[in-house]
């Protein structure tokens, strides 16, 4: 595997799994920590929390740079704010008796001013077989969107009812967060939501704070409520895009379904009076390239896709071509470019990252002081080789595209 950044490979597979078989002594623990609850009839829920926790613990350690996660093991797990990666506060909620689509979230997790969570984790437990199983993310600022707009129920006992449909982040783009992301950046944009909202304020109800939690906001059966299976992107990988067909002026269902646009061949060598259509624009970048040492063939073939519909302010372009070296078996190359549309520059703190199967290649992020209006890389791996895209926008929205794959 040959690539053209210098940055520090991450041991991140998109593939690793997302279902973890405890130890024994995993499921010891769990069992000896939450007879500590005095409460007999929370002792059940209190178990699954505590099994929740250790399953995350050891699907983060899997990675050969490992993400510790940080939790009280003397006490047992309360339902709020429950254990720490790297910053973020997680809320790990554990999936139970699902009837009608909703998943219960306490509300002091959303309004405490000092212990909030940043993100929330929807987990399965599987306590006969001893399994856990990675479900879904939501984020803070996203919940507190919700909330503002009206879109949230409360109960009688301070939970709010959150569908499903919601939970939009998969197992993928909480690892990508972990990795590459500062959790002030969610603070900052649930802050800017919540501004108007009276339960910004500490002082706006005595139940600011897990000491305060009281019965109403304790455990409930079906402390998840959901109707039907998991949406698909969160548990499985998507299929992949078949760039080859980009050589043979096609585009794959997969390119369609995302509105790829092919770009017409490549010509760089006429002068151009202004920059207008994308393959202009991409022109001019490749003209850039040349000038700093790096050239692309004229057998390369490009398309690009606008990145607002899917959520990202932006334009992503990706080049394809073989690779032929008589040394090595054959291998593709593909090249991308992401910069802003038009009038709507990239925010700073933009990244854009690659991955094959087994980890991160590329991690680039846009600074203010790097004068820079686009981020570029390029990979190459043999025929077999797939390579997955995500971008994270500079407010911290993340975008995983399929993955680019060069099939025949």
């Amino acid at each position: 595997m040959t690539y053209s950044s210098y940055y520090q490979l991450l041991d991140l597979d998109p593939d690793q799994g997302t279902t973890v078989h405890l130890t024994t002594g995993a499921v010891n623990w769990a069992v000896e920590v939450c007879q500590q609850e005095r409460d007999t009839d929370h002792q059940w829920f209190c178990f699954l929390r505590a099994m929740a926790i250790r399953g995350l613990q050891e699907w983060l350690d899997r990675g050969a740079q490992a993400l510790s996660l940080e939790y009280n093991s003397e006490t047992p797990p309360n339902p709020g704010v429950n254990c720490h990666v790297k910053g973020f506060r997680l809320c790990l909620l554990v999936q139970g008796s699902l009837t009608d689509g909703l998943i219960s979230i306490p509300r002091y997790t959303l309004k405490d001013p000092l212990n909030f969570a940043h993100l929330y984790v929807l987990v399965e437990v599987h306590e006969e077989a001893d399994e856990v199983k990675i479900l879904a993310g939501l984020r803070r600022d996203h919940l507190v969107a919700l909330k503002t707009s009206g879109e949230l129920a409360l109960n009688r006992k301070g939970h709010y009812y959150v569908p499903l449909e919601e939970w939009d982040l998969s197992p993928e783009d909480l690892l990508l967060y972990f990795h590459c992301l500062n959790p002030q950046q969610i603070e900052d944009k649930a802050a800017q939501l919540d501004t108007s909202s009276p339960e910004s304020s500490p002082e706006s109800s005595p139940e600011s704070s897990p000491e305060s939690i009281s019965e109403g906001d304790r455990d409930s059966p079906g402390e998840t409520l959901r109707d039907g299976p998991i949406p698909a992107h969160c548990l499985c990988q998507q299929q992949p895009l078949n760039v080859r067909d980009w050589l043979r002026d096609k585009l794959d269902a997969v390119a369609q379904r995302w509105d790829w646009t092919l770009l017409p061949p490549l010509a760089t060598s006429h002068q151009l009076m202004s920059v207008q259509t994308p393959a202009e624009e991409l022109e001019t970048l490749l003209r850039d390239l040349e000038h700093q040492g790096v050239t692309i063939p004229d057998h390369a073939k490009g398309a690009y896709q606008e990145l607002q519909a899917q959520g990202i302010p932006g334009r992503l372009y990706a080049l394809i071509w073989k690779v032929f070296d008589s040394h090595y078996s054959p291998e593709w190359s593909l090249c991308l470019f992401l910069g802003p549309r038009p009038g709507e520059p990239l925010e700073p703190g933009t990244q854009l990252i690659v991955q094959d199967e087994t980890s991160i290649l590329v991690r680039q992020t846009l600074t203010e002081d790097s004068g820079n209006a686009y981020l570029y890389t390029q990979v190459i791996g043999h025929m077999d080789e797939r390579f997955t895209v995500s971008i994270i926008s500079g407010e911290g929205t993340p975008l995983t595209l399929p993955s680019f794959a060069f099939q025949s």
